[in-house]
């Protein structure tokens, strides 16, 4: 049986910039905060390659 290997890099950065983005978003007080929760969630399961 063969692996394949998955390129998970893109899912990578942009969990870590929607992470910082969302930190930055709690710092400021924007008050459109949990919008960022679905793209920080999507990324980091692409990331796990758990999807």
């Amino acid at each position: 049986m063969q692996t394949e290997n998955k390129r998970t890099g893109l899912a990578w950065i942009v969990f870590f910039v929607s992470t910082a983005a969302f930190l930055m978003a709690i710092y400021l007080h924007w008050e459109y905060l949990t919008l960022l929760l679905p793209i920080i969630c999507t990324s980091f399961v692409k990331a796990m390659d758990i999807m």
